[in-house]
């Protein structure tokens, strides 16, 4: 005669399931976030470089870059378009002398690179992202170092004026669309081209 399972065993079956369940989910739950943070992580590196070898080409800063220097305004569309004439993989026409594609709106977050795709020409600078904020609050903000002296005097970043070593610095909210104090956000979510230890000084 064969013996069936008793209700005890299919329940502790099914809470053994739902443990194994629960530590799966919040093993690789994050997994998502951490790939979009790693993305833009990547983003404002290259974007830094590129600024830099920009530079290093010309040997003085584009006027498209120097007005939107330091500002909310970021890397637009006519901030970006000289790193789009120098071969960074941004999509351009350079008839129109307009950047296209996920990009016309300027260099963004991943977070708004994705609402832009979904939404197609219906998408805005104004357009909002899941996460927070718009595709505006999800432009990439940059400060250059004018002088030549190897430091960023000032630069803005979520309110608090920083002095950074750098020949440029590129930085991003996270996917809340908020760009923290500079003292939060380097604990936060937000994104730096520069790390910690070259930052001159906080005000």
């Amino acid at each position: 005669m064969k013996k069936g399972f008793t209700l005890m065993e299919i329940l502790v079956v099914v809470a053994i399931l739902g443990i194994l369940m629960a530590a799966l989910i919040s093993a690789f739950g994050g997994a998502p976030k951490k790939a979009e943070k790693a993305k833009c992580e990547e983003l404002v590196h290259e974007t830094a470089t590129a600024l830099t070898a920009l530079f290093d080409e010309q040997g003085a800063w584009p006027q498209a870059l120097i007005k939107n220097h330091n500002s909310e305004a970021g890397l637009d569309e006519a901030a970006a378009y000289p790193l789009a004439r120098k071969g960074m993989s941004l999509s351009y026409d350079s008839n129109a002398r307009r950047l296209k594609g996920l990009d016309r709106f300027g260099i963004v977050s991943p977070w708004a690179a994705a609402v832009i795709k979904r939404k197609g020409n219906s998408a805005s600078p104004g357009t909002p992202v899941p996460g927070g904020g718009t595709v505006q609050d999800h432009r990439f903000r940059y400060a250059l170092d004018l002088d030549g002296d190897g430091i960023i005097e000032g630069a803005n970043v979520g309110g608090e004026s920083v002095d950074i070593r750098a020949t440029v610095a590129v930085w991003c909210c996270g996917a809340d669309g908020k760009i923290e104090a500079y003292s939060d956000g380097r604990r936060a979510d937000d994104v730096y081209s520069w790390d910690y230890g070259k930052t001159k000084d906080v005000r």
